[in-house]
């Protein structure tokens, strides 16, 4: 018996070919720890990003200093990588605007060093 397999279109996932890394040590408010610059014109897919702290942390994700994710509180020394499909965050480059990632320690938290990493790629 000769069985069909469906169709199936495959949406390739961002590649990563750009990337930004950074670190600093939390405070109460949020501060960037990473941030990359689309080119103008150009829509920046985010393919990946990693967070880790040695304290516990709260990180967030922003495009041109608006909120475009939820707030995540990560446990001490736990990297923390999340991946993310084609368009998920699909940011337009005009040149001023950044995708950065923030981070602060929680309420009842205490200063820890953030190492944050940003992977994606232009089309």
């Amino acid at each position: 018996m000769v069985r069909k397999v469906p169709l199936v279109v495959l949406t390739p996932h961002p590649q990563g070919g750009k990337r930004a890394k950074g670190s600093l040590t939390t405070g109460a408010a949020y501060a960037t720890v990473c941030s990359l610059t689309p080119v103008t014109g150009k829509y920046f897919q985010v393919c990946k990003i990693l967070v880790s702290c040695d304290k516990d942390v709260q990180y967030k994700l922003q495009f041109g200093g608006v909120d475009i994710s939820i707030e995540v509180i990560l446990s001490a020394n736990t990297p923390f990588p999340d991946w993310f499909a084609w368009n998920a965050y699909s940011c337009l480059g005009d040149g001023a605007k950044t995708f950065a990632i923030q981070a602060k320690y929680p309420t009842g938290g205490s200063a820890g060093t953030c190492f944050a990493e940003i992977h994606g790629e232009e089309q």
